[in-house]
């Protein structure tokens, strides 16, 4: 088992993940250990030794062995820390977001604070972000911003928590989803997300190319005529 701390230089390591067996660095899709840029490395456990760091652009990863009794994190918390390494990136407005898109403040936006957060949601003195419906219990729902992601949990409320349509006790949030409270909806936005999901779009070939291959198949055609005429 091998320990994993990446840090961004002039700010904080992230906590430390660890990891079993051989994995990839940098910021393919398949990566272990995903960075928004850089790699890939290909880290094998035999070759790290007592600890061996690798520089890749201006992330510095530190691999070394995990201490005993150490249980290998969870894709979810090798990605929400790939995320939390975007939301540097990107810079201000990179938190994750929650925008009432229908019900009493239609519009009404709030971000989640830096993990480990909650924000509890509903319409008594007690909730984080209080909001005067009445389908809402007084403290419906909390959502908790941590380490390992973003998730919901009903707080056992009267209406209930859905999650793209469907009722949930406590699930995980990724950009686009809409939370429904009775008739309350929030729309969770997550530019991180966003940008880990967008796809690697090809190396599209120049238009000049192909005008010139449309040239050169025409003398090819018009040679061809003449010593066929």
């Amino acid at each position: 088992m091998l320990r994993v701390v990446v840090s961004e230089e002039g700010r904080e390591a992230l906590p430390a993940v660890d990891v079993e067996g051989d994995f990839v660095v940098g910021s393919a899709g398949d990566a272990r250990i995903r960075l928004p840029e850089g790699g890939p490395v290909h880290v094998r456990a035999a070759d790290v030794g007592a600890g061996k760091t690798y520089e890749l652009g201006r992330y510095r990863v530190r691999v070394e062995p995990a201490p005993a009794g150490a249980v290998a994190a969870s894709p979810q918390r090798t990605e929400s820390l790939a995320r939390e390494l975007v939301r540097a990136m990107l810079g201000a407005n990179a938190a994750p977001i929650l925008e009432i898109e229908r019900g009493k403040l239609a519009g009404a936006k709030r971000a989640l604070a830096p993990p480990e957060s909650v924000l509890v949601i509903g319409r008594g003195d007690e909730a984080g972000w209080i909001v005067d419906d009445g389908d809402l219990s007084r403290a419906h729902a909390e959502v908790r911003r941590g380490w390992d992601g973003a998730r919901v949990k009903d707080l056992g409320s009267k209406n209930g928590t859905k999650v793209g349509g469907k009722r949930v006790a406590e699930a995980e949030l990724r950009d686009g989803d809409l939370l429904e409270f009775g008739k309350l909806a929030m729309r969770f936005h997550d530019p991180a997300d966003r940008r880990l999901r967008e796809p690697v779009h090809t190396k599209r070939t120049p238009p000049a190319f192909y005008v010139a291959l449309a040239i050169a198949a025409a003398a090819i055609a018009g040679l061809v005529w003449i010593l066929t005429s």
